[in-house]
């Protein structure tokens, strides 16, 4: 991704003074972070945040401006070891941090790293020389964070088998056994006589019918067999005998 650069130079009333000439420069630096925070308040933008490596570099780059009474740019990569994206500079020299303040919001290009929603951080240097300030203002976007990425084993896609559904029939319950019904045995009534008079009914119980007596085929006899002519002579002799 293509990372961006600007620079801006701003000179306010340059004026020569003793080096050792110095000034509370932390105390400058914290109040230019606190005008540019309030002019991207009033525009609805969110706070840049001071960065430790933008501010290092901007000190840096003051200190050699100061040291050549003069202003320039710097290379705006060197000296930032942050993953940035996108970059700005502001520089100039002034009397007073609100003239210079007030210098940078009055022009253009300048106001334009001031209120860039893109930048979120910001490192102030400032390095005097006598009662003159130099000033670096450096703008900062960050990359994205990257996500890791992840590689997942390519695997053929698998069919589960299809689910199996065992259904157990439960035996019917059995019928309940049908409770025996007694039935009443009736006695036959026996055939009766009934005689009325006029005062008194007598009633005559005929005796029980004798049972039936099953029938009896009986195979007709033979007929009587004449006596053979062999016995007749017998019977003959035995008569003579007698007599």
């Amino acid at each position: 991704m293509r990372k961006l650069v600007f620079g801006l130079i701003l000179a306010l009333g340059l004026l020569s003074f003793p080096a050792g000439a110095n000034a509370d420069t932390v105390s400058d630096e914290a109040t230019f972070v606190a005008k540019i925070n309030s002019l991207r308040a009033s525009k609805g933008l969110p706070p840049l945040q001071v960065n430790t490596n933008l501010v290092a570099k901007a000190r840096a780059w003051s200190a050699g401006m100061a040291a050549a009474s003069k202003i320039w740019h710097s290379t705006l990569s060197e000296g930032v070891t942050e993953d940035w994206r996108k970059l700005g500079e502001n520089v100039g020299m002034g009397g007073s941090v609100d003239g210079l303040h007030t210098a940078f919001v009055n022009s253009p290009h300048h106001y334009e790293n001031l209120v860039d929603p893109a930048f979120g951080y910001v490192g102030i240097g400032i390095v005097m020389n006598g009662s003159t300030i130099f000033v670096s203002e450096v703008f900062m976007q960050l990359m994205p964070t990257k996500l890791p990425v992840v590689t997942l084993p390519i695997t053929s896609p698998t069919t589960a088998p299809p689910a199996t559904t065992t259904t157990t029939a439960k035996p019917a319950p059995k019928p309940a056994a049908p409770k025996p019904v007694l039935t009443p045995v009736k006695t036959p009534a026996l055939p009766s006589t009934t005689t009325s008079t006029p005062t008194t009914t007598t009633t005559t119980t005929a005796p029980p019918a004798a049972p039936p007596v099953p029938e009896v085929d009986t195979a007709p006899a033979d007929p009587p067999r004449a006596p053979s002519p062999l016995l007749v002579s017998v019977l003959e002799r035995l008569r003579t005998f007698d007599s």
